[in-house]
């Protein structure tokens, strides 16, 4: 009886366990490049699944693939300017469910040829419903850009041509989840191209939709978190 006393108490503990996995919180990564701010970890969502191309609901929110000249073009607020450093590209999960997006990769048009990421997502990246994600070109992100997961290119700049070049986003396997294409846009716009309204819109010039605002990474267009 004290044999099967003792199994009964471990199972029951990890049944306790179990229970309490939710999506990963940022400090649980081991990230290629240390994300700057935490993932809501008041999130209790079971629903993991890795990104896949049947999610309707992972979207291109922002890119800026042209930062303005000097100071006003610091998107990732580190105290200086540089023109691929301070180029961004912002995730949005509009899905029900926390996704996984563990190795996944980002490319520009060169690197898609020569199979070489510009970015590879570290191990368990996990993005909450209604969560954003911004990757800048490089730097040293500071601030709390809407308490949106934060990182880095990991590999190489994101550099991104005004024009005749593709960011593409893909698995782990480099299936294709997403394209975002500069050409249809390219105008050297300065700013940044959103979404509007946020989510849901096409693509316009940042200042068009907010006037005197270039750029928003791991916000809406206004300013407000996600």
């Amino acid at each position: 009886m004290h044999s099967i006393s003792k199994f009964t108490t471990l199972l029951f503990s990890f049944s306790l366990l179990f229970l309490q996995i939710n999506c990963a919180k940022t400090t649980d990564v081991e990230p290629i490049t240390e994300p700057i701010n935490p993932v809501d970890t008041t999130n209790t969502d079971l629903d993991t699944v890795y990104l896949n191309a049947n999610i309707s609901g992972f979207i291109i929110n922002e890119v800026l693939y042209d930062p303005p000249s000097g100071l006003p073009g610091d998107a990732n607020n580190d105290g200086v300017r540089d023109p691929n450093e301070d180029e961004f590209v912002e995730f949005v999960n509009i899905s029900d469910s926390c996704i996984d997006l563990s190795y996944c990769k980002i490319f520009d048009t060169e690197n898609l040829n020569l199979g070489t990421p510009n970015h590879q997502f570290p191990a368990n990246t996990f993005l909450s419903s209604g969560k954003s994600l911004v990757v800048f070109g490089g730097g040293s992100p500071s601030g709390l850009f809407g308490n949106s997961i934060v990182l880095t290119s990991s590999n190489a700049v994101m550099n991104l041509n005004n024009s005749g070049d593709v960011m593409t986003l893909t698995d782990s396997l480099n299936n294709i989840i997403l394209e975002f294409d500069v050409e249809p846009l390219s105008n050297n716009p300065n700013e940044s191209y959103t979404r509007s309204p946020d989510l849901t819109g096409d693509f316009e010039q940042h200042a068009t939709v907010i006037t005197g605002v270039l750029f928003s990474p791991g916000t809406r267009v206004d300013g407000s978190p996600f």
